[in-house]
């Protein structure tokens, strides 16, 4: 998996997180709710994938990297990062449709800041602690 591959990714996760995130926050989610449930899908298509490809391929190579920083800093993000992947489809099983969105509006309001802070953090360290010494 290319590095330039990896940041892209990086790129429409954050895109989608920040439509799902601007749509939650303008309110009248019984409207929205569909196009919500689309976006969670979309941004969980191309997540989980991202997280695959991190946690089986980017993470196994740059812990055993020849540069100790590389190793050492990969080691801690990996184990830092925790349960991200399961947190995030839990969230996606839980409001994957309209229906589920509109009947626990508070619920996912609240659901959605949590998976996105995490998402968001996430993205940011590997983008700052990561991505550069690649």
């Amino acid at each position: 998996m290319s590095h330039d591959l990896l940041k892209k990714q990086h790129t429409n996760i954050r895109q989608l997180v920040q439509e799902i995130d601007q749509e939650i926050n303008s309110g009248n989610l019984e409207q929205k709710a569909f196009d919500l449930s689309l976006k969670i899908s979309k941004l969980s298509g191309i997540l989980v994938l991202h997280l695959k490809s991190e946690d089986d391929y980017l993470y196994p190579n740059l812990k055993g990297s020849a540069n100790e920083e590389m190793r050492k800093t990969a080691q801690q993000l990996y184990s830092e990062m925790g349960t991200l992947a399961a947190d995030f489809m839990k969230y996606k099983s839980t409001y994957m449709s309209a229906t589920k969105i509109k009947d626990n509006i508070p619920e996912f309001q609240e659901a959605s800041k949590k998976i996105i802070s995490a998402l968001t953090k996430r993205l940011d360290t590997e983008d700052r602690r990561i991505y550069q010494l690649i």
